[in-house]
């Protein structure tokens, strides 16, 4: 089953796939849990596409934005088909937002919080590590990479890539060109600093990303 999931991934846009068991996510907060949206689920799917390079390292806000939303919606279209897939082989599947919607915000901290943490099941499935950016990094794709998650009745087995030395532990890269100071050391962010900074509009009222100095100068990358 796990050779027909990721092969169906890859024919349809997925650079990297992994799996997950929701065992794992029994301490995260309540309301954050695989159960939490799916009683009967016990592995989850994780979906990944990658931004493509030459966009990463272009200093044009338009590019950058809009192939950041192309893949969003790319993302949550491939999850929806997966979700399909795999209840034509007799299981169950509930699909994850990629990004929004979701519930839980912060005013005072401008703190929100997915219904999921795509990026810890893709570390429990094997495929990486939160570097200190608090992005998920991939070997190949480093920190190019956005994911999206399925939640499953099926038991699928989780099979670890090498992930050794994707952060280096005296790299300092993202911490020192942040430009607010948003990043804490630890793999997490303070999200009204960067907030305060991520976005801006253009003349004409276009939502475009301001900065992404913390995928630019990762060594990952």
């Amino acid at each position: 089953m796990e050779e027909k999931l990721k092969q169906f991934a890859l024919q349809n846009g997925a650079h990297i796939i992994g799996f997950a068991d929701t065992a794992a996510f029994t301490d995260a907060p309540a309301g954050f849990r695989p159960a939490d949206i799916m009683a009967t689920a016990k592995s989850i799917i994780v979906l990944g596409i990658a931004m493509s390079k030459g966009t990463v390292f272009s200093d044009n806000k338009c590019v950058y934005t809009a192939q950041s939303e192309v893949i969003v919606r790319e993302l949550d279209v491939l999850a929806n088909k997966m979700a399909f897939f795999i209840e034509q082989q007799g299981g169950a599947a509930v699909p994850i937002p990629t990004d929004a919607p979701y519930f839980h915000w912060e005013e005072e901290r401008k703190y929100g919080r997915g219904i999921f943490s795509h990026r810890h099941a893709a570390v429990q499935a094997g495929l990486g590590v939160i570097g200190k950016s608090s992005m998920f990094l991939h070997p190949q794709f480093g920190s190019r990479v956005t994911l999206v998650s399925v939640l499953t009745d099926l038991t699928l087995t989780t099979k670890a890539l090498q992930t050794a030395g994707l952060c280096p532990s005296e790299c300092r890269q993202c911490i020192d060109n942040c430009p607010v100071g948003a990043l804490n050391g630890d793999g997490t962010i303070e999200q009204k600093l960067c907030r305060s900074n991520a976005g801006t509009k253009s003349a004409r009222g276009h939502e475009l990303t301001n900065c992404w100095n913390c995928r630019i100068v990762c060594p990952a990358n």
